[in-house]
């Protein structure tokens, strides 16, 4: 007989509770398990005053020794009525920002109303001192319950208007200090983008000023050490109200071909690439593909990445991002079409003003390009030798037995990439879903179909040769949700039909990945079937959720994808239905068959 399951079953958690059951639900769970999360969740707050233009002064103070942290700004203060500081500490979704944004911030870095209440849950102490109208608010809690609350007259001038300090709790965290270096780049970025602004970080008493300009932080992170020769930093910019759209771009002629760059999207550094990386991506191709026509210059869209280095500076009223750690911006490309005419224009009238640049990187362009013919030609696509870096997307190995991962977008990518074993696996990420088509010369008329291909060193139809496979293994890795489950599809029936052998050879798999998994202090496992996710829940297990690879940890893919102990792979059988399968995909009639309408 199973156990008994009545109304005294049911419990609710305050909101305090619940995060503390499930920190990972509302920070990002860093290797080392420490807690730069809640310092920024704090710093969001301080950035937003000085980006509204009401703090021109931001420190953050770490106490090694003491194991606190505090963060404070010279702006408005939190309004002391009404016990807002008590109310903003404890009850999840709540903050100025979910008013009127005319009224509280146009332009703001902290955006769901988590942050604070975050703090307070997972810290032994929390403390905040404000200073406003003339008053003197200090609220001191211990262990996520109020202890002190004090309000004063003070007619001298304030020493600040906002701070908050905590002492994360050891039951929550292994390492009670914070990523330094992780929040002195928060401040660097932050620094770059308010300029009339002064940043302090304080490390055990001792001060450093932060203070970096637009051109240094574009050396100092989009620049590699191979990039000797560089052409001239271009900046081009759109605005509409108070949003802004600021891209500064060189081309490096010396250093590696995949393009390199960092955002700043509201004062957060968001540099896993996403919306905005792409729009840009776009709007230099058509731009340079049509002026590479007019000077009879040979150019593929891709080759006008080759070598870009880029530096992103976005405000924006809504911006949207992929998970709590907010790396990647997801809004809707529409969002973001607004600013388009304005960049092109901006470009346009740059080259035109600058011709003999536009020659040097169009001219760049070609010789790149001649490059890739010229080995196609020699090699006829079928090298087994390693390390193609004349593919832009490719992140090769170098072993002949190796694995290729085909996985969703740069995110993903980013990940393994950090994760991998450079001797064993190689990654080639797809940047979106891959057109459906039914013929072999519609489905290479894909870019990305073809560049794959051309990884493969297989060739197709009459030049195929499954000796020149350079891997053991094609693993496709997608997201676990019905978008990755799609592109899974689509780039069976891509290979069905190019080069079957690869999936009749039994080197073809596909990697599950997983929605869930149990986390903790240094423990992540992977939560496969729906039976093992509701064990862990009847055992009361620390549980997060994954809406994709993008926001796993480099050492999480490696648990998920990389090690052959702990993956999942299945290996992709033949079918004599293929015919029957492209049919399911692609007429419409079909897939009105297989729905029941009822009224």
């Amino acid at each position: 007989m199973g156990k008994s399951y009545g109304a005294s079953d049911i419990s609710v958690l305050s909101e305090i509770e619940h995060i503390q059951l499930n920190p990972s639900m509302y920070i990002r769970k860093t290797e080392g398990d420490e807690p730069s999360h809640l310092v920024e969740e704090c710093l969001d707050n301080a950035l937003d005053e000085a980006q509204a233009g009401y703090a021109n002064i931001v420190a953050v103070i770490i106490d090694t020794k003491e194991k606190t942290c505090s963060v404070m700004d010279n702006g408005r203060g939190i309004p002391l009525e009404k016990n807002t500081p008590i109310t903003i500490s404890t009850k999840l979704f709540s903050g100025a920002k979910f008013q009127d944004r005319k009224t509280a911030y146009q332009i703001n870095s902290g955006l769901h109303g988590v942050g604070l209440v975050a703090v307070l849950a997972l810290s032994e102490e929390y403390m905040i001192d404000i200073y406003r109208d003339k008053k003197h608010g200090n609220f001191v809690f211990k262990n996520a319950k109020l202890k002190t609350k004090t309000i004063k007259k003070y007619d001298e001038d304030p020493p600040f208007s906002t701070k908050i300090q905590f002492k994360p709790s050891e039951k929550y965290f292994e390492n009670l200090v914070p990523d330094i270096e992780r929040i002195k780049m928060r401040m660097i970025t932050a620094s770059v983008g308010l300029p009339k602004c002064t940043f302090a970080l304080v490390i055990d008493g001792v001060r450093i000023v932060i203070k970096l300009t637009k051109e240094e932080a574009f050396n100092n992170y989009c620049l590699t050490p191979a990039d000797k020769d560089i052409s001239k930093i271009i900046e081009i910019e759109s605005k509409k109200g108070p949003e802004k759209f600021n891209v500064s771009f060189a081309y490096s002629f010396s250093g590696s071909n995949p393009p390199k760059f960092i955002s700043s999207i509201n004062l957060l550094p968001v540099h896993n690439g996403g919306t905005h990386v792409n729009l840009f991506y776009d709007i230099l191709k058509q731009f340079f593909v049509t002026k590479a026509k007019k000077n009879n210059i040979k150019v593929l869209p891709s080759d006008c990445l080759v070598g870009l280095r880029a530096y992103f500076d976005l405000s924006l009223i809504k911006p949207e991002f992929a998970g709590q750690a907010k790396e990647r911006l997801t809004v809707r490309k529409s969002y973001l079409e607004t600013f388009i005419p304005q960049l092109k224009e901006s470009l346009e009238s740059y080259f035109n003003k600058n011709q003999d640049d536009l020659i040097q990187i169009l001219t760049h362009f070609e010789d790149f390009r001649k490059g890739i013919d010229a080995k196609r030609l020699t090699g006829n696509g079928n090298s087994k030798k390693r390390g193609f870096s004349s593919f832009i997307k490719l992140r090769d190995c170098s072993s002949p037995r190796g694995e290729l991962y085909i996985v969703e977008g740069d995110s993903a990518a980013g990940g393994i990439i950090q994760s991998r074993d450079p001797a064993k696996h190689a990654v080639f990420p797809l940047k979106g879903k891959i057109p459906l088509a039914i013929t072999a010369k519609d489905i290479l008329k894909n870019k990305e179909v073809g560049e794959l291909i051309m990884a493969l060193g297989t060739g197709v139809h009459q030049q195929f040769n499954i000796k020149n496979l350079r891997y053991s293994k094609i693993i496709c890795a997608t997201d676990a949700d019905p978008d990755g489950g799609h592109i899974s599809c689509l780039l069976m029936i891509a290979f069905a039909i190019l080069v079957p052998e690869i999936i009749k050879s039994g080197r073809f798999y596909l990697a599950q990945t997983p929605l869930y998994a149990i986390t903790g202090k240094n423990k992540f496992i992977p939560l496969w079937t729906e039976k093992q996710l509701q064990e862990a829940i009847d055992n009361n297990e620390h549980i997060s959720r994954y809406k994709g690879l993008g926001e796993l940890d480099p050492q999480n893919l490696k648990v998920c994808l990389l090690n052959p102990k702990t993956r999942n792979l299945y290996q992709v059988e033949w079918t004599s239905n293929l015919e029957k399968i492209v049919s399911l995909f692609s007429s419409v009639e079909v897939k009105r068959k297989l729905i029941d309408y009822k009224l």
